[in-house]
This record gives structure tokens, sequence and C-alpha cells, in this order.
């Protein structure tokens, strides 16, 4: 937290002010005693909750290259933090990084500090920089780490896009069903009241126009309330897994799904070969991050049998998280003590499949969506043109 302190200079008997962060106010009467200033007051200068924005992953990957650029610069490692620290836009991340400079004044290694950090970073990123680490290149790994957060933001943001257009054009269907509620059908519902022996479809119809029209605000409340319902559920991370996994035995979306987790597996654990990871730890790491249940589950039995003494190539083989041609280009970069860079360039060429697919996907769902559409608004005017013609003994 930042706080703002007032105080006396014991040496030169002069008034002095200005901010710290710190854990607490006790931490900052120490930290100032310890200058010799004798303090007046002290007073929390953190922006008000309201104003601030949760931290998410894809706010650290700018910190993260700045922070690279400055260790390449000379900068030492505890002033690039306390300089990223300096945050007043995204107060919550300033303080992040503070934290995590004053465990590291406190005697932690920066990637044990970033591993029990309160930012939200994902599990290979202690990895990566602890490998930097030993490997004195630590903002070599600041920038691979920095990247392949860049990577997974993309396919996150690629996966929103392919959803974007769809949910739009079936969301607007439901503004025009309930315009035509309101609007279209009270011009009809007279004919429930003359008796007439309407089709069920026609009775349905104008039967929930009025109650739309009768009852608005109970109609408004079952609405927001299962729009809630449905962003709680949404919300769940294991209903978001279990919809994965079922969306990646569908035929066009599962092919597409497969295609982004293997590029994403190929690409981290590249990453983490290239910053010097152990194997095991790399492999462990990467399938830990694949969001579906079944690839996790043959990603770590992988690492399972490499440990139980299985070559590379048959653990991959066995695992089967790549097609043929990819695990050719595998084992002949193990062959040639290349695997990092054949692993790399693995997940450029299904990352480029990735894209080719999700075109596919939009493709399909572009029209799905329309129909979906076309379905809704043509069951209601069908609706009203059965109790029409049900009425005049038009024959339809």
């Amino acid at each position: 937290m930042k706080f703002k302190y007032v105080g006396v200079d014991k040496v030169s008997g002069q008034k002095t002010q200005g901010e710290m962060l710190a854990f607490s106010k006790l931490e900052v009467h120490r930290k100032l005693s310890e200058q010799r200033i004798e303090v007046i007051s002290i007073n929390d200068a953190s922006v008000s909750t309201f104003k601030r924005r949760k931290v998410k992953s894809a706010d650290l990957v700018v910190p993260l290259r700045e922070l690279a650029t400055l260790l390449s610069s000379g900068v030492t490692l505890i002033e690039a933090i306390y300089a990223l620290a300096k945050n007043d836009e995204h107060p919550n991340l300033g303080e992040g990084f503070a934290l995590i400079a004053q465990k590291i004044e406190g005697g932690l290694s920066f990637s044990k500090a970033v591993e029990e950090s309160s930012l939200p970073f994902a599990q290979y990123v202690a990895q990566l920089i602890k490998a930097g680490e030993l490997s004195g290149k630590l903002a070599l790994s600041l920038e691979k780490t920095a990247t392949q957060m860049e990577y997974e933001q993309q396919i996150k943001s690629d996966l929103k896009a392919a959803l974007t257009y769809p949910m739009i054009l079936i969301l607007s269907g439901l503004a025009a069903m309930l315009i035509i509620f309101f609007a279209v059908v009270p011009q009809f519902s007279y004919l429930l009241d003359n008796g007439n022996d309407l089709p069920a479809l026609a009775y349905f119809v104008l039967s929930t126009g009025k109650l739309v029209n009768d009852s608005p605000l109970l109609v408004l409340g079952t609405l927001i309330g299962c729009v809630f319902f449905i962003v709680l559920v949404f919300a769940n991370p294991n209903v978001r897994t279990w919809l994965l996994d079922k969306a990646l035995h569908l035929p066009v979306v599962g092919p597409w799904l497969n295609e982004q987790d293997a590029a994403k597996w190929a690409s981290l654990t590249a990453s983490m070969l290239i910053a010097k990871v152990n194997l095991s730890a790399a492999l462990l790491l990467s399938a830990n991050s694949s969001g579906f249940t079944q690839r996790r589950a043959r990603a770590q039995l992988m690492v399972k049998d490499i440990e139980d003494g299985m070559t590379f190539h048959e653990a991959m083989t066995r695992a089967n998280l790549l097609p043929p041609t990819s695990l050719n280009l595998i084992a002949v970069g193990d062959k040639t003590g290349q695997l990092a860079e054949m692993l790399s360039a693995v997940a450029n060429l299904h990352d480029q499949s990735y894209k080719r697919k999700m075109k596919q996907v939009l493709t399909l769902m572009e029209p799905i969506a329309i129909l979906v559409v076309g379905i809704m608004l043509g069951i209601m005017i069908l609706g009203i043109v059965m109790a029409i013609t049900a009425s005049t003994d038009i024959p339809i």
C-alpha cells in the first residue's frame, strides 16, 4: 500500500513529507525511524477502492517486457521492480510489484517472490524466472515469459472474437422478438377472446404476447434472472471445463480447439526449454496449462512415461497430443539436440493451422446464428398469420 507521511528530520530539524510503499503504517513508522525522522502523521495515500480495477494476466505482459528492458540496460533488479511499482493508473498492479520488491529485500529470490505474489502469474512464470536466475539470463527469460503470456492472451482474444458476432446476431434476434411481442402481437390478442378455434402455434404466440404485455415487469425480472443464472453457471470453472471437453469432440469445432491447445503446449514447452528449464518440469507445467481434461491427462501421463525411462518420441507418440507430421519434426529435433527449436517450429505450424480452422468455424457459425434467428422470428410471424387466417376462414 502507499502511505503519505509528515515528519521532522532529527538531524536538520526541518519538516519533511513524502510517500512510501509498505505493508502497514507500522512498517512506514519503522522505516522513517531508521532514517532518523520523527513521525508527525501517516495517512493512507492509496486510490479509493471504487477507482481500483482487478489485475488481469494481460496487465502483466507490458511490465514484464519493461522489466526485461531495464535489466538489459544495467538497472538493478530491485530498482527496476520499484520503478514498475510507481503505477498510479493501476494501483493494484503497482502495489503487487512493490510487495515483490519488499519480499526480495527480505531475502527471497525473485522467482520465489513471484510464486508467492498475489498478482495473477501463470504457474510457469516462476519456473522461467528461476531458470533465468540460474543461467544468468534473467532479462531473456522475462522476455520469453512476456512473449508466451502475450501469445496465450491472443488465443483468448481470438476465441472471444469468434463467438462475438454469432452472439450479437442471436441477441439481435431476441430483441426483434421482444419488439414483436410488445408492438405487433397485442394488435391481434383480441382473437383469443373471440372463441375461435386457433391452431396450437397461433394460440401459443398470442398467449405469450399477451402475457408479456400484461406483466412486463415479471418478464423483465425473469430475463434478468436467466441472464444472471447463465453468468453464474459460466463463471464456474468446472462448468467451463465440462463444456470445453464436450466441444473437443464436435465436428469442425473439435479440430480447431485441438490445434489451439497443441500450439499452446508446444509454444510453452519450447519457451521453457530455451530458458533451460528441466525437461520434466517444463512438460509438467505445459501439461497443467491445458484447458481440456483429456489432453491434460495424456500430457501428464507422457511426463510419467519419460520419468519411467521411455524416450521422448515414444512418450509423445503414446500421448497422441500431436499429429504424425509434428511428431516426426520433434523426433528430428530430439536426435539433433535442437528440441526447443523444433518445438517452436511445431508451435508456429499449429498456430497457423488453428487460425485457418478458426476461419472455418466462423464461416459455419455465422449462418447457423442467422438460421436460429430466422427460425425464431419465422415461428412468431407464422403464429400471427395462422391466427388471422383461422379467424377469417382464409385457407393457408
